[in-house]
């Protein structure tokens, strides 16, 4: 028979308002399911969409005998350094093409919407035990799953390599004034035979974490997340001595707000990373990973306020799509280049398991001993993703458009396809909403890719209210 999504029973406890939502959504998409016996390693599953043929898969709580689960404040660690990439560099750059009271309403809209889609994606994969967003998909009804897949799967890895483009890019832009300073030359004088150099270094440095799982990898977590409060800390103190700048404005209109958007998403959107997070996590259930997302996002959603809106006043309009240019060359800018590094370092490898893991359970359902292939995946990826960084140019409008680009999938596609067919979820209310997520994102993600400059020039002319 047709397999059955496991049925999940929220514990019974005080409900506030921030988990009401939560509490409805599972009872009333876990309760009607029936219970599916999980004592068996190996199943036979029955995929819809497939002429009845039944597909053999051998499952097992962890991916590889040496996977380790990982612990709440790991994964919360982990989630929060996954919105710590080289979007929020970008921020204060948006940010002067919106003005300042929409940016921080913008933040808040952008990261509940990331908080709620992300939810939706794992109240299915507890409820269908499918850990990454290609087999969660494979369950929808229909040609609805091969279409699904096909698109999610293109955009997950053209986005995702796109990212880890970028991340190698930093890597070279914050270690190439500080080798320039080594060496006693000026800055970019050396770049045309050094930067292929940091390249190389780069994806040396990172290839080893990427074999490390959630666990190991909070550790390197923690240092992402304390370089980004420093650099808070630089821009907060830049801003107080400097002062605000001229021509900032606090209240106007401009179609820069569109950048700003798919900036955000840039930052937030982690619905392809989640799965993977999830499956390690120790006594995982709906419940406790949505406690790290409220921890995480909330605290993302002050840094990215706190962050964009202390660099726009002291830099002015003319802030540049990377913040850290604007940054000085002395002890302070160069310590922050370097931590951008660390930064980098430590998201690369769980952005880079979202590609990895559909590779990792296809190893897995072949039951044939020690799996390996992923491993020389990855080291595909690290080299391709460095000799990509080395052709790539300014990151800016790349971040808007990979932003928007990553709208229509995982904003629109994969969450509202889910909520409509894998939940269990008949309402008219909760119908219309996800097809109203589906066609709202992928009209925001077709604007994304038309405005993709923040435009401070027109902001200027339509500004209620500027400094």
């Amino acid at each position: 028979g047709a397999r059955s999504p496991r049925l999940w029973n929220p514990p019974l406890r005080l409900r506030g308002a921030h988990i009401f939502f939560l509490d409805w959504l599972m009872t009333v998409s876990m309760g009607a399911a029936e219970v599916s016996d999980g004592s068996d390693s190996c199943e036979y599953a029955r995929i819809e969409g497939q002429e009845g043929e039944c597909v053999a898969a051998c499952r097992s709580t962890e991916i590889s005998a040496g996977s380790r689960q990982a612990s709440l404040g790991a994964i919360t660690a982990n989630l929060i350094t996954a919105g710590l990439g080289t979007g929020i560099l970008s921020l204060p750059w948006g940010t002067a093409g919106a003005s300042l009271l929409p940016s921080v309403a913008m933040i808040a809209l952008v990261m509940a919407l990331n908080a709620a889609t992300v939810m939706i994606l794992i109240l299915a994969a507890e409820r269908w035990q499918a850990f990454d967003l290609g087999g969660l998909l494979a369950h929808l009804p229909g040609r609805y799953s091969f279409l699904a897949q096909a698109f999610c799967n293109t955009l997950t890895w053209a986005s995702v390599f796109l990212c880890l483009v970028g991340y190698m890019v930093v890597i070279a832009d914050s270690l190439e004034p500080l080798v320039s300073l080594g060496l006693g030359s000026e800055p970019g004088a050396a770049e045309a035979h050094v930067r292929p150099l940091l390249m190389a270094a780069g994806a040396c440095a990172v290839l080893p974490l990427c074999f490390l799982d959630q666990a190991r990898l909070s550790f390197s977590s923690g240092l992402g997340i304390a370089v980004n409060v420093y650099m808070f800390l630089l821009v907060f103190a830049l801003f107080t001595r400097r002062g605000v700048a001229s021509r900032c404005c606090v209240v106007g209109a401009g179609p820069g707000v569109v950048a700003l958007f798919s900036t955000l998403m840039q930052c937030a959107i982690v619905q392809m990373c989640v799965q993977p997070m999830y499956e390690e996590l120790k006594d995982r259930s709906p419940w406790r990973f949505n406690k790290a997302v409220i921890v995480s996002f909330g605290f993302l959603a002050l840094l990215f306020a706190g962050f964009a809106v202390a660099a726009y006043l002291a830099f002015g309009p003319s802030v540049q799509s990377n913040v850290m240019l604007d940054f000085p060359e002395d002890a302070r800018g160069n310590f922050a280049r370097a931590g951008m590094v660390v930064t980098t370092l430590a998201v690369y490898p769980i952005v880079l398991k979202s590609m990895v893991a559909p590779v990792q359970h296809w190893e897995a359902s072949r039951c044939s001993g020690q799996p390996w292939r992923w491993r020389w995946v990855v080291a595909l990826i690290v080299a391709a993703s460095a000799f990509g960084g080395a052709f790539a140019g300014q990151l800016g409008t790349l971040q808007t458009m990979n932003g928007a680009m990553q709208v229509s999938a995982f904003i629109a596609v994969a969450p509202a396809l889910t909520g409509l067919f894998l939940l269990g979820m008949g309402g008219l209310r909760w119908q219309a909403a996800m097809w109203s997520l589906l066609v709202v994102g992928l009209a925001a993600s077709a604007l994304g890719l038309v405005y993709n400059t923040n435009e401070p020039e027109a902001l200027t002319r339509h500004c209620v209210w500027q400094t």
